[in-house]
């Protein structure tokens, strides 16, 4: 059996992991150079506003809610939340170095969960479904 609206979610979660992983790279080149300039931080806010909306987009769809695990809050929307990257503290890089290893945890887990989902639905036969409730409204 195919639920088209998981087969959507797979894909919506897909792509918002490769945009993920390109936004990922776009913060770990800027944080590299020895001085982030306006511009740079500008470009950063540019694409983190973009993926903000998409973000928002994918948890409407996918109703999301964050169930912690070693940490209390979802670490994409800690990420999505920073003000700033010019002037943060190494303590701060270093915390934000972190939620991205969690958040794509976090996203790569949701995935998954979809995934699971689709197999078990594979496995049910929509014929056989149709009898089962055709006999249980007797």
């Amino acid at each position: 059996m195919i639920d088209k609206k998981t087969e959507t979610n797979i894909k919506a979660v897909k792509s918002f992991l490769e945009l993920w992983v390109k936004f990922h790279s776009i913060y770990s080149g800027i944080i590299s150079k020895e001085i982030i300039l306006k511009e740079d931080e500008d470009r950063f806010f540019e694409t983190l506003g973009m993926i903000k909306n998409r973000y928002g987009e994918l948890t409407k769809s996918l109703d999301l809610k964050y169930m912690p695990h070693s940490r209390l809050t979802d670490p994409v929307t800690d990420i999505l939340a920073i003000s700033g990257i010019r002037l943060m503290s190494e303590k701060n890089l270093k915390r934000l170095s972190e939620d991205w290893s969690d958040s794509y945890i976090f996203l790569n887990g949701i995935l998954e969960q979809l995934k699971k989902r689709k197999r078990m639905l594979g496995e049910f036969n929509p014929v056989g479904v149709f009898f089962k409730r055709v006999f249980e409204k007797r």
